[in-house]
């Protein structure tokens, strides 16, 4: 119990051998900071033009006018998340294909005594990218609507905004 408890987590140990995991989770922020980007940019492009379509004059509301619904503005701003999660599942393959090559280590890793070490080398690196994939999109849509709601005039809302927030998750 003393090692497990003074041993530091190496992603190293959930990577395949040999492989430059490093260089794998750095191309992967990239790639997270990039669809968050992405989305920010999409949304806020698509708001302002919504939102300007309200004004017929500079600071004055055109008579009658509402907003789009949310989840009309939020078409394809999830796509750089869909790209990554799609990219990171095909990580699962990429890592198994690893073990092929070379030296041929997946015939180490199965006669290892731990038998699901040569699945918990290949599937923890890829599935822990899709959580966080998932969970920063959660965040990117939260934040998109907290900005459709603070920065729309109330007087444009159409009503049950909130139930079409959830209808979209």
């Amino acid at each position: 119990m003393k090692n497990c408890r003074n041993r530091k987590l190496d992603l190293g140990d959930y990577a395949p051998p040999g492989l430059d995991w490093r260089k794998e989770v750095q191309a992967y922020c990239y790639g997270l900071a990039g669809a968050f980007s992405f989305a920010l940019f999409w949304y806020l492009l698509r708001y302002t033009n919504a939102k300007s379509d309200l004004y017929w004059r500079i600071h004055t509301l055109a008579p009658g006018a509402v907003m789009k619904d949310f989840h009309v503005l939020m078409d394809f701003v999830l796509l750089g998340f869909v790209v990554l999660g799609i990219h990171t599942a095909l990580q699962v393959f990429v890592h198994y294909r690893y073990h092929s090559q070379g030296s041929k280590s997946i015939y180490l890793m199965k006669r290892l005594p731990d038998r699901m070490e040569l699945h918990r080398r290949c599937l923890t690196l890829p599935a822990a990218g899709l959580l966080i994939c998932g969970l920063t999109a959660l965040l990117t849509v939260v934040l998109c609507y907290g900005i459709y709601i603070y920065f729309t005039p109330e007087e444009c809302l159409s009503p049950h905004q909130w139930e079409m927030f959830w209808r979209f998750l």
